[in-house]
């Protein structure tokens, strides 16, 4: 595994106290606080008077600057970083079109978008992906894998109407004969059929029975829907351009479920991730339905994906239509995380991180505990992905990594969402620690000028 590039500011050994305008996590916010570290690990986090000064070999001072936990970006593209911002005037089908004919597909330019894509995960804070890779050459995989972020990457696997067969036997494959080479602790290969409308039931009920976690796209748009159940609209359209219907008629078999209903009804086992959920029930639909998929969503432990970028910018909710229901999903039980997409929806060309999306959603959602938006960025995902999510906290022990991010020092924690500067580590990222290993795994780096004895 080729290490991250060192970027520790503070040292990984001895005892640090780090003196911080506020810090936030998913189930504390304090303004200021203290922060005792030992040998990378957090001992103690609370007010300056709790903490007092105790013995330490460093303190460091963060006046303007609030202190939070690595985050984690639940979905991300990291192959297309070198894409977009690509418009979606024409509609989504053919935005998915565009995006298609612009993926990369030589085995160098797959390798460098996504080294791109990991140095925009750093500068954005983020130390664990759940990376869609869109190459069963393993190239993409193999890249992210290389970097020492934690994760997830998922495989990407297509097959719908004739097609569907030889998905099946696609992904049984490579399930027992692929990628288990790339794994360590922090690090998985997983599968992802593409959505609904580019694969069949039994695509999904493949994916289900294998060993391996599982990613799909689902109700991100409401042609996806019109596709499912009765197997019209733009999707099938797009399928009949780029040869994705084989049938003599030109039509695919479809299951004439809503596509959460259709995920469900395979009983997914495990964790399985679902990006998007931007349309959860049909106009005219009892609010029952909707309240009945969500309580299936919790009861299969399926973690929601939600990418408020992305969505905004691809013109989410249309018309007539209302927002993204990740309130209702977390009043349901079920765990939301948050993700960026790809670059060609983003306005951050440099940074790829769930901190933008957080601060997408504060606007909108003033009334909601700041740490739960934290929770969103940071420990939702890290469960989504099989992680540890208490290395993505400041509680006691080991930390996958952590920041500091300009804050506005007389409103410190409503300065983290309003402004806009990048975060920059203190320590981190450690995929062995974001597995649930020893803090011994972290390498110390050297101490920084931004100390004071």
């Amino acid at each position: 595994m080729r290490p991250l590039e060192p970027c520790d500011a503070i040292p990984g050994r001895g005892r640090i106290l780090l003196r911080a305008a506020a810090a936030i996590d998913a189930s504390r916010a304090a303004a200021p606080a203290t922060i005792l570290l030992e040998d990378a690990r957090i001992v103690a986090i609370d007010t300056p008077e709790a903490i007092g000064v105790p013995s330490v070999d460093r303190i460091v001072e963060l006046p303007t600057e609030i202190v939070c936990p690595a985050m984690v970006n639940a979905h991300a593209h990291l192959d297309l970083t070198g894409i977009g911002p690509v418009p979606c005037d024409a509609g989504f089908d053919a935005w998915l079109d565009r995006i298609r004919t612009l993926r990369p597909t030589a085995q160098d330019d797959i390798a460098e978008a996504v080294r791109a894509g990991v140095d925009a995960s750093l500068a954005g804070g983020v130390a664990a992906i759940g990376d869609i890779s869109g190459d069963r050459e393993l190239i993409a995989a193999a890249t992210l894998a290389e970097s020492g972020l934690a994760g997830t990457a998922f495989i990407e696997f297509f097959g719908i109407g004739r097609r569907e067969v030889a998905a099946v036997s696609a992904i049984r494959r490579f399930d027992t004969d692929l990628g288990r080479r790339l794994e360590s602790p922090g690090f998985r290969i997983g599968i992802q059929p593409h959505a609904p409308y580019s694969c069949g039931p039994a695509v999904y009920a493949a994916a289900t029975e294998t060993s391996r976690p599982v990613s799909t796209h689902l109700a991100e748009t409401p042609a996806e829907a019109m596709f499912t159940t009765s197997g019209t609209g733009p999707f099938l359209d797009l399928l009949r351009r780029i040869g994705g219907i084989t049938d003599d008629a030109g039509m695919v078999a479809v299951s004439g479920r809503h596509p959460i209903d259709q995920l469900l009804e395979t009983s997914p086992a495990g964790r399985w991730l679902v990006a998007h959920l931007n349309y959860p029930s049909e106009p005219g639909e009892p609010e029952e339905v909707r309240h009945r998929r969500f309580d299936g969503l919790a009861r299969a432990g399926i973690t929601v994906v939600f990418c408020p970028r992305a969505s905004r910018f691809l013109g989410h909710p249309r018309p007539g239509r209302v927002g993204h229901p990740w309130r209702s999903l977390l009043e349901a039980g079920v765990e939301v995380a948050l993700g960026t997409d790809g670059m060609p929806c983003l306005d951050t060309p440099g940074r790829l991180g769930t901190l933008d999306e957080i601060r997408l959603l504060r606007p909108e959602a003033t009334d909601v505990d700041p740490t739960a938006l934290m929770r969103m960025a940071t420990t939702a995902g890290a469960r989504g992905l099989g992680l540890d999510p208490a290395a993505f906290t400041l509680d006691p022990g080991p930390v996958a990594g952590l920041l500091a991010i300009t804050t506005d020092p007389a409103r410190p924690i409503e300065g983290l969402f309003e402004g806009r500067s990048k975060p920059r580590w203190l320590l981190g990222p450690d995929r062995g620690i974001a597995a649930g290993g020893p803090a011994s795994r972290r390498v110390p780096t050297p101490s920084s000028d931004t100390m004071t004895p």
